[in-house]
Order: C-alpha cells, then sequence, then structure tokens
C-alpha cells in the first residue's frame, strides 16, 4: 500500500499502543487524515483521530493525536482509550502534543534522520525509503 507521506509513531506513543491498536489500523487511521477525515483540527497542525478497536466502532474506541503539518510524514504523539477516565484529552495533554509536534512539523529529513537511528520515533508505513533533507 503507498502512502503521500511516511507514518511514524512517538515512543511515549508506542508504549501506549502496544496491545491496543496495531501498526496496520494506524497505517489505514494515517490514510484517513491525509484524505481530510479527522474529528477534530486541533491548531498547530495536530488533528484528533478515531480509531476503532478490534470488535468495536469508532465511537467507543480510541483517540489519537496526529502531528500532521510535516512535509516527510505525520507522526502519532497521543493516544487514549475511549473507555480511559475523563471525556477526552486533558488541556495539558493537547498542549503537550503541541509543543512535542510543533518541533516534529518543523523537522527535515536530517533531523527525522537522528531522531529514528536514536529511536525517538519509529516509521511504520513507508519503511526502508531514506529520508533526504
Amino acid at each position: 500500500m503507498l502512502y503521500e507521506k511516511r507514518v511514524f509513531k512517538t515512543k511515549t506513543f508506542d508504549r501506549w499502543a502496544k496491545g491496543v491498536l496495531s501498526d496496520d489500523q494506524l497505517c489505514a487511521a494515517a490514510k484517513e487524515v491525509l484524505a481530510g477525515m479527522v474529528e477534530t483540527d486541533l491548531g498547530g497542525g495536530i488533528c484528533k483521530k478515531r480509531i476503532a478497536v478490534k470488535g468495536g466502532g469508532k465511537s467507543g474506541g480510541t483517540r489519537v493525536l496526529i502531528a500532521k503539518q510535516n512535509l516527510l510524514g505525520l507522526f502519532f504523539l497521543a493516544g487514549r482509550q475511549k473507555s480511559g477516565p475523563g471525556t477526552d484529552f486533558t488541556t495539558d495533554q493537547i498542549e503537550a502534543a503541541k509543543i512535542v509536534g510543533r518541533g516534529l512539523n518543523r523537522a527535515d529529513g536530517a533531523h527525522v534522520n537522528v531522531l529514528l537511528a536514536a529511536g525517538t520515533i519509529r516509521e511504520i508505513c513507508n519503511e526502508g525509503k531514506e529520508i533526504h533533507g
């Protein structure tokens, strides 16, 4: 499957997503984001996206925050299950995602390669393409 952009997840997001969402589910959600199908644009290049969990629909599934304005790719930043405490991401969680997302949205190819080598981010779609930047 080809994607217009590469898709990454942060180390923090990866720890949260284990056992909750597969990389295939994330790649499918990224494709929807690239097509403009998001629940909320939170500003600062960050959006909120619902992702269904196995055996359920999107309304009872998970919510994720994604940095979407980098020319190279999308970055999954934070996630929460709908069944978790509270009704949504807190203001503090959104603001933290905007700070991290701002840096990732500005990252050029060289910076993305450094983050990949350090294990700070991991590519989940379009793996193996080299970034030049």
